[in-house]
C-alpha cells in the first residue's frame, strides 16, 4: 500500500519571497522545507478561523479529490488574504500558488486543533463503528483514488490505535521537537496498522493530514453518538 500522493515537503506551497519594488535591497532567501509548513498551517489556521467560510470549507472537503469541481471548490474556501499576516510578519510580498490537495490536507489538521484542541483527546474511538466512505463525499466513491483510499484507513486505524498521541501530533507545530516526540510514540501504532505485506511511504506531512482526517471525523463521529 503506498500512502501517495503524499506532499513533498518542498512543495507544500508554490511560494516565493521576493522584496516589493520599493525596497532598494537584495530579495531575501527563499522560506526553508520548514517554514513553508508553518506558513501553510498559520494560513488555514487564519481561513478555518472565519465563521462565514465554514460551509465553503466543508463543501470543498465532501468533494472528491483530483476530480471536476475540486479546484474550484478549493478556491470557494480558501481566503487568500489571509496571507497578508503572514507577508507582515516576513516584511516580505508572499506569492503562493495554492494547491489543492496540500490545502485540503492542511485543513484537517487546522479544524482538529479547533474543534478539539483544548478540550482534549475524545474517548472511546476505537469502540466506534467503521466509518463509511461513501458518507463523508458528496459524489460516487468509487470514484476516489487508490492511494487515497489506502491512507484514509491507515489514518483510521492509528487514531484508534494511539488517540493520546495523534492529538498530541496535532497540536504539534510542523517540525518541532514535540511533532517528533509524538511520532516516535506512534510508531507502535503505525505497525499495527500495516498489514503484512504491505509497503507504506510516509512523511511528516503525510502523517500530519492523514490521521488529522481521521481524528477530526472520528471525533465528530463520536460526539453524535
Amino acid at each position: 500500500m503506498h500512502l501517495g500522493k503524499w506532499i513533498s515537503l518542498l512543495a507544500l506551497m508554490g511560494c516565493h519571497l521576493a522584496a516589493t519594488a520599493a525596497q532598494a535591497r537584495p530579495a531575501p532567501e527563499e522560506p526553508s522545507a520548514t517554514e513553508k509548513l508553518r506558513l501553510l498551517a498559520e494560513f488555514t489556521d487564519c481561513v478555518t478561523a472565519q465563521k462565514a467560510r465554514q460551509p465553503a470549507i466543508q463543501a470543498f472537503l465532501r468533494t472528491i479529490p483530483d476530480r471536476p469541481g475540486f479546484y474550484e471548490a478549493s478556491m470557494k474556501a480558501a481566503d487568500l488574504t489571509c496571507l497578508n499576516r503572514a507577508a507582515a510578519r516576513m516584511q516580505s510580498k508572499i506569492e503562493m500558488r495554492l494547491q489543492p490537495d496540500s490545502f485540503r490536507d492542511a485543513l484537517f489538521p487546522s479544524l482538529y486543533r479547533r474543534e478539539f484542541g483544548k478540550t482534549g483527546p475524545v474517548i472511546g474511538l476505537k469502540a466506534l463503528p467503521p466509518l463509511r466512505l461513501s458518507s463523508e463525499f458528496d459524489g460516487d466513491a468509487a470514484e476516489l483514488p487508490g492511494d487515497f483510499v489506502a491512507g484514509r484507513l491507515f489514518g483510521d486505524c492509528v487514531a484508534r490505535e494511539d488517540t493520546a498521541d495523534a492529538h498530541a501530533l496535532l497540536l504539534a507545530q510542523a517540525a518541532s521537537a514535540e511533532e517528533s516526540a509524538a511520532i516516535d510514540r506512534l510508531k507502535p501504532a503505525f505497525t499495527a496498522c500495516i498489514k503484512q505485506g504491505q509497503t507504506v511511504r510516509l512523511t511528516r506531512a503525510a502523517v500530519r493530514a492523514t490521521v488529522g482526517e481521521a481524528m477530526l471525523k472520528l471525533s465528530r463521529a463520536a460526539g453524535t453518538r
